[in-house]
């Protein structure tokens, strides 16, 4: 009897195993998605998928590209009532089913994104084939125009994107990824979203759309990261430049590497930040609140026209009071100009609310306007810890 049951329950998993097969769809049959754009607004989408091409991707003998003269992506779009809709309607034009398990880039057109993406939301939140660590960048202009650029060197633009933002999350920390899970966990809090922005440069920007851009040595056309759109719930509110949006990192304990030039009059340094960590705490006062910020930071000095000797300890002290003053000055920056637009993109709100409970229940209707009149309070600790090698200036040693 024992025997008969076990064969049963061995019949019963082949019988699963098998009926899976059932359903299976062919690789030759997939579209992989490697990026995807959304334009339009509720009720009139436009849905934009850029589609690997595997033969394109192949190399010959000799490292010589077999689809060099062929683009490694496919671009189109649809367009539909709903999200849904819009990626439905791909089977009316593509003899592949899309497949958006490798799709890591969405861009989000910026008219879009004025106008509320809380379907995009919804899209992400309730589809299994919808990724939730998928990159977000806000296009300035329609998402599916840059879609169609090209991004020498590399052969496929979503890639290239990815790739653009973590090199400047490792080296710069100006505009950090964000992916569409944190973004939906920010605006659902007390708290507001910083989305990367794209632009196109250069006065021939079709001349992205055709593979002969990799036959030259110098694009006169570019993509670039230019900005941090600022978001409030499910809409785009504001705009950061770089300067801005550098304090803003500072701010939310996002430098990972950064460099900060301190410049008066002939004296010159440059310094690179390898390691930073940031305190933000708000500190009750009376019946205020002010911003105290605590920085703690390590680094090397790059340059200095200073003539004065490095190892003289006063010196090296002097140079880190410069990197300490920019930094402060950076921070700055960036507070200004979120107090000046009344947006909470570093989280205040939210840890008032955790360290004081009952007095967030009362400033909640107008904190806005508590938050634009916040004083700040700025300490930053700098160590040097590699002055270089020559222990004076270089115009010091030319004399």
């Amino acid at each position: 009897m024992v025997r008969q049951l076990r064969v049963s329950y061995v019949l019963f998993i082949a019988g699963l195993l098998l009926t899976g097969c059932v359903d299976r769809t062919e690789l030759n049959e997939l579209a992989i998605t490697t990026a995807t754009g959304i334009d339009g607004h509720k009720g009139d989408w436009i849905n934009t998928y850029q589609i690997i091409i595997p033969s394109a991707m192949t190399t010959g003998s000799g490292g010589t590209s077999s689809g060099a003269s062929q683009s490694a992506v496919h671009t189109f779009s649809t367009h539909g009532k709903t999200l849904r809709e819009t990626v439905t309607k791909s089977s009316l034009e593509y003899p592949r089913k899309l497949y958006f398990a490798q799709n890591n880039i969405l861009v989000i057109g910026k008219k879009t994104a004025e106008q509320g993406i809380e379907e995009i939301i919804d899209i992400y939140l309730r589809n299994l084939d919808s990724r939730e660590t998928v990159k977000v960048f806000i296009a300035n202009g329609e998402a599916r125009n840059f879609l169609k650029k090209l991004v020498p060197p590399e052969k496929i633009p979503g890639q290239a994107l990815e790739k653009i933002i973590e090199r400047d999350s490792k080296l710069g920390s100006i505009y950090p990824a964000i992916s569409m899970y944190e973004f939906i966990s920010k605006i659902s809090s007390d708290s507001a979203a910083g989305v990367p922005e794209i632009s196109l440069e250069g006065s021939e920007p079709e001349k992205l759309d055709s593979v002969d851009v990799f036959k030259e040595t110098s694009a006169k056309n570019k993509l670039k990261l230019s900005g941090l759109s600022i978001f409030q719930k499910d809409k785009r509110v504001g705009f950061l430049n770089e300067k801005e949006s550098i304090g803003v990192s500072w701010l939310n304990n996002q430098i990972k590497n950064t460099t900060v030039n301190y410049v008066d009059g002939n004296v010159t340094s440059a310094f690179l930040i390898r390691k930073a960590k940031v305190k933000v705490t708000p500190i009750k006062n009376l019946n205020h609140y002010y911003l105290n910020v605590d920085v703690k930071a390590t680094g090397d000095l790059l340059s200095a026209s200073s003539q004065r000797e490095m190892k003289d300890i006063q010196s090296i002290g002097q140079l880190q009071m410069q990197a300490a003053e920019m930094i402060k000055l950076q921070i700055q920056e960036g507070w200004k100009a979120l107090q000046q637009k009344n947006i909470d993109l570093i989280g205040v709100g939210n840890k008032i609310h955790h360290k004081y409970p009952k007095d967030w229940k009362k400033i909640k209707e107008t904190w806005p306007e508590e938050f634009a009149n916040m004083d700040i309070k700025i300490g930053v600790k700098m160590k040097l810890a590699r002055p270089g090698l020559f222990e004076k200036s270089f115009n010091e040693l030319l004399k």
